[in-house]
């Protein structure tokens, strides 16, 4: 009775990439329930709200909630990609795992979790069809005919997927752009003309010509994506760029989160975008030749030091990488001068390979000896030699992933190409890569992961800049008049602001204030204004000679990130001298 059940109702649909995620729902419940656990250490808001009426959750973690606010602080935003539930599910854990296991983690420093940024593009997606949306809600005219998300994607075949159309030999009115792989027949490539191939296939989104312009699912829900719309490198007249830089209300409520929190020292960013597993460039420009692509060149040690630490507390070995173009990441990087590690979380894995020949069965195989078949064998290896390697496939990267669907998920990450009478086109083929397969793991790994991530966190944490006083130290030289030394020293791994920062200036310096009238001081600044601390013991040295009317004279240090801090320097009688720290 299988195949009249199948007849009847359509093709089985298979399980999605993110079954067994967190819903709308569930992610609520599982929030609230750190509360109830952790009330001391966990505080529930809404930063936000989506254009589809969604909250936009926060969740603060802190030793002491009272207190969150005044300490350093590291955030981690998860989901900013319709396609990407998976980065909510290590938020998710991790923040758990933390509270569970590592509340000591929380002593000094503050952790704002996001853990999904884009909850309507990733709504959409887990509802009854998987269309592969990545953006958020706004309604945009994508293909410029006065009509918005008129021409939609649509689940022509019924099996919970929308994939790809291929249609073998099309008319001269719509040309042919691709053909089968010859390595991989599965998927498709565009022609290569010095081999002597030719297009045979168009390809397609599947779906109808819903506006009859001729044009195939071209306008549809979902293009304004959050990855794309901060205004770092934010690319003008692009449509997932959005209309504006900040249009939309997830990307606004994040970045005014930032601006409201200038204590934020460090920032894990889980979406489509890598710098991690792969370095930034360091040596790219934009078209004007002042802004770095990637990160600034002065930058590359702290993001190498980054990098050592993921490869040392994660197994992920491969990432997929999305561009800087208007990125959250990249935003903060250059325009905030947060240090911000960007991730996938996870990579595509090797296929299980086929068990190997038993040691009984392979001592049954004869193979030529030296002395009784030499000849042969020599013969045999010179034939090898001529033999031509097998193809290699134009896109190695979905080539092994479609190697380990077939291998280890029974082919669940890839529809299978079967034919379908069109509408308008007559009979083309359905199937291609089901959408967000390369980006979520199966659930049965997200433990695991999480607990990777956290421990790679935990090491970011360490990182972060930890500025120290050093002195001040007075020193009575005669007639009222005082040197004044001090100097202030990063120990932590991270600066205080990232090369890029102080080269576009984005972010105020540390300011050091003398308060004395500027005609008693005689020598050094009144205001010194510092850009940067480098990690690692970077040193700014303050001097100054005095000669004040009171005993004692007031140093003001103005940290966007510690706060303001005033020390009161006593001065030792002339005659004497002496160290007031």
């Amino acid at each position: 009775m299988l195949i009249p059940l199948l007849l009847a109702f359509g093709p089985l649909q298979p399980a999605p990439p993110w079954d067994g995620y967190l819903d709308d729902p569930s992610l609520s419940s599982r929030l609230s329930g750190w509360m109830e656990a952790y009330p001391e250490h966990v505080r529930i808001d809404s930063y936000g709200t989506s254009r589809e009426g969604r909250p936009l959750l926060v969740a603060t973690l802190a030793g002491d909630l009272a207190f969150a606010e005044s300490k350093p602080a590291i955030l981690v935003v998860a989901a900013v990609d319709g396609l990407h539930p998976a980065g909510t599910e290590y938020a998710v854990r991790i923040g758990e795992m933390m509270l569970a296991e590592h509340p000591e983690l929380l002593d000094d420093t503050t952790i704002y979790v996001l853990p999904r940024a884009n909850p309507d593009g990733i709504a959409t997606n887990m509802g009854a069809v998987n269309i592969g949306r990545r953006g958020v809600s706004r309604l945009v005219d994508g293909d410029r005919d006065g009509t918005v998300d008129e021409d939609q994607p649509q689940d022509l075949n019924g099996d919970g997927v929308i994939s790809q159309m291929r249609w073998l030999n099309p008319p001269l009115s719509r040309t042919a752009t691709h053909l089968p792989d010859p390595a991989e027949p599965r998927l498709m490539k565009t022609p290569d003309r010095s081999k002597g191939e030719e297009a045979t296939h168009l390809i397609m989104i599947e779906g109808r010509d819903g506006d009859g312009d001729g044009l195939i699912a071209e306008d549809g829900p979902g293009e304004v994506r959050i990855d794309r719309n901060f205004p770092h490198l934010w690319k003008e007249h692009s449509v997932d760029a959005g209309p504006y830089q900040l249009s939309e209300p997830e990307s606004l409520a994040i970045a005014e989160f930032v601006l409201a929190h200038p204590r934020i020292v460090a920032a894990l960013v889980y979406g489509p975008n890598d710098s991690v597993v792969v370095i930034p460039a360091s040596d790219q420009k934009d078209e004007t030749k002042q802004t770095p692509i990637g990160i600034d060149a002065g930058d590359q040690s702290l993001y190498t030091k980054i990098s050592k630490a993921y490869a040392e507390h994660t197994s992920q070995k491969r990432a997929s990488n999305d561009g800087e173009e208007g990125g959250l990441h990249s935003w903060l990087y250059a325009h905030r001068g947060i240090p911000t590690a960007s991730t996938n979380g996870w990579g595509r894995p090797d296929p299980t390979a086929p068990e190997e020949i038993a040691p009984e069965e392979s001592a049954e195989e004869e193979t030529p000896s030296d002395e009784a078949g030499g000849d042969a064998g020599e013969a045999g290896a010179e034939e090898a030699e001529k033999k031509e390697e097998p193809p290699k496939p134009a896109d190695v990267e979905a080539a092994g992933w479609l190697a380990w669907s077939d291998a280890d998920r029974d082919g669940s990450g890839f529809v299978e190409w079967e034919t379908f009478e069109h509408p308008t086109f007559g009979t083309v083929e359905i199937g291609g890569m089901v959408p967000g397969f390369t980006l979520n793991p199966p659930a049965a790994q997200l433990d695991a992961i999480a607990r990777e991530q956290l421990a790679f966190l935990a090491a970011l944490l360490a990182m972060q800049p930890a500025v120290t006083i050093e002195g001040p130290e007075v020193e009575a030289v005669g007639h009222g008049t005082y040197r004044l030394r001090m100097a202030m020293v990063n120990s932590g791994g991270m600066p205080t602001r990232t090369s890029m920062a102080r080269r576009n200036r984005a972010i105020r310096p540390i300011v050091v204030r003398l308060d004395l009238d500027r005609k008693r001081i005689l020598d050094g600044a009144p205001v010194n204004r510092i850009e940067g601390l480098d990690g690692d013991g970077g040193r700014a040295a303050l001097n100054w000679v005095i000669r004040p009317e009171k005993n004692s004279v007031t140093i003001q240090i103005d940290d966007p990130l510690t706060g303001v801090r005033t020390i009161e320097v006593p001065l030792p009688p002339q005659g004497e001298e002496g160290d007031a720290s």
